[in-house]
C-alpha cells in the first residue's frame, strides 16, 4: 500500500523592512512598512527593520521575531494578537503612542510577547497593556506613561480568560498611577478570570503614585477565590506598593507581593540621581541599593544600559551603578608666562557626571612638567617656573568614588621673567641742583668798571642706562615731589589711608599735579640703541619748583617682562632743587 504524501511545514522566511521597499510576501522578502510585514507574516518568520520611522501595525500571528536597531522608531500602537504557545519577539526598537489614551504596545493574543532592549512610551495611556499569554517578558526595557491615571505596564485578566504571566528583568517602569499594575475582574455568576503571575528580577518601579498595584478586589465568585494575583520580586526597587483582594469569606482571593532583597519604602531622592526629572539611575551614594543585591540564575547578565551585572553581589533595581570617570580640564591664565613669576593653572572646567548627586571631584593632581607636582582639593593653583623653556603641565582629577580621569595637558612656554636693569645716573643720588644759575662779570664801559649779573634758568634733565639679555623694549620714569612728611607718613599709613593719600607727580603735559599716590604719572624716556636713556621736561610745561624729589625708573624687555632688577639705590634716587 502506497504511503500518502504529507505536506511539509511551511518554511520560515527572513524579511527586511525598510522605507520604500513596497509590499512583500512569497518570494519578495523586502517589506516597505510594518503593515506590509504584518500582512505577510507567518509563524516563525523574522523581520529585520532598518533605521527609520515607521507606523505601527498589528501582527495577528504569533511566534514572529521583529528586530530593530538604533534609530528604529515606531509611532502608534504595536499590537500582538496572535494565538499559540510560542511568544512573538520585539527587540531593539522605540515605540511611542503620541496621541490619546492608547498604549504603545498591546498584547492580546495567547501567544504573548517577549520585549527586550526597547523603549515604550504612551502620552496618556498605559505604556504596555497585556491581556493574553503566560510567556510574556520585558527585558532591559524602559516603559513610560504620561497619563496620570494610567500604568507604565498593565496586566489585565478579565472574566473567562486564561491565566496571564509576565517576567520582568533589568527594566525601568515609571509614570502614572502605577509603574506596574495587575487586575482581575469578574462577577460572581460569570466565568472566573485567569490568575496573574508576575516575576521580577532587578526591576525599578518608581516615579509613579504607586510602584506596584495588584487589584483582585473585583474578581468575585460564589464558589471560591478566583483571579488571584502574585508578584515575586527579587533584587528590585518598587516603592509604595498596594494590594487589594476580594474579601468575601467563602470566596476570598489573594493579591500578594513576595519581596526578597527589595526596597519598597524609601526616599527616592536618596536612591536615584534626579527622580524629579526622570533620571532613575542610582546615585553613587545610594548605600541601601548598591552592592546589597544578589543574582538569580538565568536572569539578564547586563543591566538596562547594557553594563555587566557580574554577581554574585549586585545592585538593586534596573541600573547597575557604574561610576563614570571624571573629565579633567586645564587652562593656563595670566597671559605671558615668565620664569620666576607665578602662573595660575585653572581646572575649574573639570566635570564629574555624578557631581550633582552624590559624586563630585575631590582631588586635583597637578604635574607642572618641571619635575614638581602638587595635590589639592581646590580647582586652581599658582606655580612658579624657575627657568625658561617649554614644559607640559598635566591635571588629573579624582571623584568621590575613586574614579580617575585621563590627564588634561597644557603646553607651557616659559619666557624670560627677569626685567631689565635700569639705572639713573643723572641726577645722581643726593644731588642739589640750583634752578637759577647766577653769573657775575666785571666789564669796563666808558672807562668805568661795572659788574654785570646774569641769571639763567637751569634745564633739569634725567639720564641713565638700561640693559637686558632679551633687549630693552622701553623705559619709564616717575618724578615725585616729596613733602616734609612723606617718609614718615608712608611708613605708618595703613592700607586704607594709603588708598586715599595724595602725592605730587610730574605730568608730561600739566607739570606738577596732585593726585592719588597709587596712580603715578608715567613718563616715557627716549631710548637709544645702546640702552642709554634720557628724559627732559618740555619747556612748554610749568617747570619743576624748589623742593625734594624722588625719581624712579622702570623698564620692559623685548618679551614684555616689566619692572627693574637693578639695585634699589641705582633705580630710585632723591635729589633737591633749590632756588
Amino acid at each position: 500500500m502506497a504511503l500518502l504524501a504529507v505536506p511539509a511545514a511551511a518554511q520560515a522566511a527572513s524579511y527586511t523592512v525598510a522605507a520604500g521597499n513596497g509590499p512583500c510576501g512569497g518570494a519578495d522578502l523586502a517589506c516597505g512598512s510594518l503593515a506590509e510585514a504584518a500582512a505577510a507574516a507567518a509563524a516563525g518568520d523574522t523581520f529585520t527593520v532598518s533605521p527609520g520611522t515607521y507606523d505601527a501595525a498589528e501582527f495577528k500571528v504569533g511566534a514572529v521575531t521583529i528586530t530593530g536597531a538604533p534609530g528604529v522608531a515606531i509611532n502608534g500602537t504595536m499590537t500582538f494578537s496572535g494565538n499559540g504557545t510560542v511568544p512573538s519577539i520585539l527587540q531593539k526598537v522605540a515605540v511611542s503612542q503620541p496621541v490619546g489614551n492608547a498604549p504603545a504596545i498591546n498584547v492580546s493574543g495567547t501567544a504573548g510577547l517577549q520585549l527586550s532592549d526597547a523603549a515604550a512610551v504612551s502620552l496618556n495611556g498605559d505604556g504596555i497593556i497585556i491581556t493574553g499569554g503566560t510567556g510574556n517578558q520585558i527585558i532591559r526595557t524602559v516603559v513610560v506613561t504620561g497619563g496620570s491615571t494610567a500604568s507604565a505596564v498593565r496586566v489585565s485578566s478579565p472574566t473567562g480568560t486564561a491565566a496571564k504571566g509576565l517576567l520582568l528583568e533589568s527594566s525601568l517602569l515609571r509614570g502614572g498611577a502605577a509603574s506596574l499594575s495587575a487586575d482581575t475582574t469578574s462577577l460572581a455568576i460569570q466565568a472566573a478570570p485567569g490568575n496573574i503571575d508576575i516575576v521580577a528580577h532587578h526591576l525599578t518601579a518608581a516615579g509613579s503614585t504607586n510602584g506596584i498595584v495588584l487589584d483582585a478586589s473585583n474578581a468575585a465568585s460564589l464558589l471560591g477565590g478566583v483571579g488571584n494575583i502574585t508578584a515575586t520580586l527579587t533584587d528590585s526597587i518598587a516603592l509604595n506598593n498596594v494590594t487589594r483582594h476580594y474579601a468575601l469569606l467563602t470566596a476570598a482571593n489573594t493579591a500578594t507581593i513576595t519581596a526578597t532583597r527589595t526596597i519598597q519604602t524609601h526616599d527616592p531622592t536618596t536612591l536615584f540621581a534626579d527622580p524629579g526629572h526622570g533620571n532613575f539611575r542610582l546615585r553613587p551614594d545610594a548605600a541601601d541599593a548598591i552592592d546589597v543585591g544578589g543574582f538569580t540564575a538565568g536572569e539578564s547578565v547586563t543591566d538596562i544600559d547594557g553594563d555587566p551585572r557580574p554577581g554574585p553581589t549586585t545592585d538593586l533595581g534596573a541600573d547597575e551603578f557604574v561610576n563614570a570617570a571624571p573629565t579633567a580640564s586645564l587652562v593656563l591664565k595670566g597671559g605671558k608666562i615668565r620664569a620666576g613669576q607665578p602662573v595660575l593653572l585653572d581646572g575649574t572646567g573639570s566635570t564629574d557626571r555624578e557631581g550633582n548627586y552624590g559624586g563630585g571631584i575631590v582631588q586635583y593632581r597637578w604635574d607642572f612638567g618641571d619635575g614638581t607636582s602638587e595635590n589639592t582639593t581646590t580647582p586652581s593653583v599658582l606655580h612658579v617656573y624657575g627657568a625658561e623653556g617649554a614644559a607640559a603641565a598635566q591635571l588629573v582629577v579624582v571623584d568621590r568614588q575613586g574614579g580617575v580621569s585621563a590627564p588634561a595637558v597644557a603646553r607651557v612656554d616659559v619666557g624670560d621673567g627677569v626685567p631689565p636693569e635700569a639705572t639713573i645716573t643723572k641726577p645722581f643720588a643726593g644731588q642739589k641742583i640750583k634752578l637759577t644759575k647766577v653769573t657775575k662779570k666785571t666789564v669796563t664801559k666808558n672807562g668805568k668798571k661795572t659788574t654785570v649779573t646774569t641769571k639763567k634758568k637751569t634745564k633739569v634733565s634725567f639720564a641713565g642706562a638700561a640693559k637686558d639679555k632679551s633687549g630693552v623694549g622701553f623705559v619709564l620714569l616717575t618724578i615725585e615731589k616729596l613733602s616734609s612728611t612723606t617718609s614718615t607718613t608712608s611708613a605708618k599709613s595703613s592700607q586704607a589711608a594709603a588708598s586715599k593719600a595724595q602725592c605730587t607727580w610730574f605730568d608730561v603735559k600739566k607739570g606738577l599735579l596732585k593726585t592719588s599716590c597709587l596712580k603715578p604719572k608715567l613718563l616715557v624716556a627716549k631710548l637709544a640703541k645702546d640702552g642709554s636713556w634720557t628724559f627732559a621736561p618740555s619747556s612748554k610745561v610749568k617747570a619743576l619748583t624748589p623742593g625734594l624729589y624722588r625719581a624712579s625708573v622702570y623698564a620692559a624687555d623685548a618679551t614684555g617682562a616689566f619692572g627693574n632688577s637693578a639695585a634699589a639705590k641705582d633705580r630710585v634716587i632723591r635729589f633737591r632743587l633749590t632756588k
